[in-house]
């Protein structure tokens, strides 16, 4: 069994208690509910017919009893519905709510193979569908308990008329199962969809420079269209079991009227309604039967993501990073910087040094050291949200309740004030709870380059990792960056592995790990220099 089947069957064997619970509720409202609709109809029926008769029949009709037990149906059918719903929907939502993030979390630690698209699809909408999964299987219960039910009343009128009732519901469920819906969900046309608007926002300054709105609405607009299409299928098939049921109701409806033309009026009218009721407690047992492929290639979908083999843990040495025939101590006093030409391996250095790739992705790279590490990326990305949640992903939750309110919001401040940000942020209406738009898109390229920064600072580490701090920064915001790294450097210990082509920040190492297309050799900066 795969990992995801696993951890989802043991999800679900925890919540089988508020399952079972359901799915009994189910069957006691559709008994409740075809149990109502029968008495209604003989009841209705018989004052109907007492009331024609004159007043001394109508003053003989007992109607106390069939409105208390009318009413006392009513109540129950709510209660039990409530608690179903309660139930069904809390088991559902419990599961979902450990799935998603162990989900994430493996997705987290895995090589993305899948658009950024596809992926949120799957995470949304493919989990969503599980949650239907959950909720609909309680379904089975509640069509039995109805179709007993109503099975049982229609004896009233006559065994024939349950034959006929048998026979329209066994010929619905024969006949759905030929008229199922398409796998054709739209979820891989909408991962493409999503996925083009992702690569497409990034870039809005330049379509609006370079008038390439055109050009790119385009090729939204046909992949709306696949979306749309996709859609529309599904929607049409999905109307198929509603328009056979619907059909199948009236053949047997009318069959049992023909049949049945000299019965009583009220076991007639009762006969009638307990069939129809029959006929709806059925329909979502049928629709969840005909969306049962749907659901198993949800699940199969969502199984690729949460199977997926993480990135494997990389032996580590003590403080020693070895490549090739040099061992480097790092530490408190390390101030190393990588050099080399553009796309020789850098930012890949960095990445299996801090665990994001396979050291084997490395040639050369035999040992990395035993420490924790501090990043500021080359692309300095940014949360959609508030400047303050961007900085707090660099702490986690024990950190961040370990510290009073008043402590941690000095710490951010700190930290601000050492990437020359904390003016800028001060200035803003809502200073830390300020919202900086998608992919933070408020702020210039530099600022967030800054808040990358700062988030690094943040965190408790033994190396401080900086690629490209100051790309985008003027020459004295950069010479401010550079002098205030260095005191906070000093200050807390850390050591600091730099990736710079900027002559600024360079001044602050004093070892050049340099980068050729054969290997790394390790040269004093006075050297490379001289």
């Amino acid at each position: 069994m795969s990992a995801f089947k696993a951890y989802f069957a043991d999800l679900k064997r925890r919540q089988r208690t508020s399952l079972i619970v359901a799915s009994v509720c189910a069957a006691g409202v559709s008994i409740a509910a075809t149990t109502l609709l029968g008495l209604s109809g003989w009841f209705l029926a018989g004052a109907a017919i007492a009331g024609a008769a004159g007043g001394a029949v109508m003053m003989a009709f007992n109607y106390l009893l069939p409105s208390a037990a009318i009413r006392g149906l009513a109540i129950a059918r709510t209660v039990m519905r409530y608690f179903e719903r309660l139930s069904g929907h809390t088991a559902a939502l419990r599961t979902l709510a450990e799935l998603r993030p162990w989900l994430f979390e493996r997705v987290s630690h895995a090589p993305l193979r899948l658009s950024r698209g596809e992926t949120s699809a799957r995470l949304v909408q493919d989990v969503a569908q599980l949650e239907n999964a959950l909720v609909a299987q309680s379904h089975w219960a509640s069509a039995l308990g109805g179709l007993i039910a109503a099975l049982i009343l229609t004896l009233l009128l006559s065994p024939v008329a349950t034959l006929i009732a048998a026979a329209g519901i066994a010929a619905l469920i024969g006949l759905s199962r030929r008229v199922a819906p398409t796998s054709t969900t739209g979820l891989p046309e909408l991962g493409v969809l999503k996925n083009s608007v992702h690569e497409t926002l990034p870039f809005l300054p330049d379509i609006a420079a370079y008038r390439l709105s055109e050009r790119f609405m385009a090729r939204l607009s046909e992949q709306e269209a696949a979306l749309r299409t996709a859609r529309e299928a599904q929607a049409r098939s999905e109307s198929l079991p509603v328009l056979l049921n619907l059909s199948v109701l009236a053949a047997t409806l009318s069959l049992i009227v023909l049949t049945h033309a000299h019965a009583a009026m009220p076991m007639l009218a009762l006969g009638l309604l307990v069939t129809t009721v029959a006929f709806e407690a059925t329909g979502p047992l049928l629709k969840a039967i005909a969306q049962t492929r749907l659901f198993a290639e949800a699940e199969a979908r969502v199984a690729e993501l949460g199977d997926a083999e993480a990135v494997p843990p990389t032996p580590r040495t003590g403080l020693v990073l070895r490549f090739g025939a040099h061992d480097y101590d790092l530490g408190p006093q390390t101030r190393l910087l990588i050099t080399g030409a553009s796309g020789s391996g850098k930012t890949r250095l960095i990445e299996a040094l801090i665990g994001l790739r396979p050291m084997d992705e490395v040639p050369g790279l035999t040992a990395l050291p035993d420490l924790r590490f501090s990043l500021s990326p080359q692309d300095a990305p940014v949360l959609n949200g508030t400047i303050g949640d961007t900085l707090l992903m660099a702490l986690s939750p024990e950190e961040i309740a370990a510290e009073t309110p008043e402590t941690l919001t000095a710490r951010v401040w700190a930290a601000l004030e050492v990437a020359q940000l904390k003016a800028r942020v001060a200035a803003m209406p809502k200073g830390l709870h300020q919202w900086i738009g998608d992919g933070g898109v408020t702020l210039s390229g530099g600022e967030r380059k800054r808040l990358s920064l700062a988030r690094a600072l943040l965190r408790q580490a033994d190396v401080l990792v900086l690629d490209e701090p100051t790309e985008g920064l003027d020459a004295a915001t950069e010479d401010a960056v550079t002098e205030a790294v260095e005191a906070h450097l000093k200050r807390s210990g850390q050591g600091l592995i730099l990736v710079s082509h900027r002559p600024g920040p360079r001044r602050l190492c004093d070892q050049d790990l340099a980068i050729d297309a054969a290997f790394l050799r390790l040269r004093h900066v006075g050297e490379v220099q001289g």
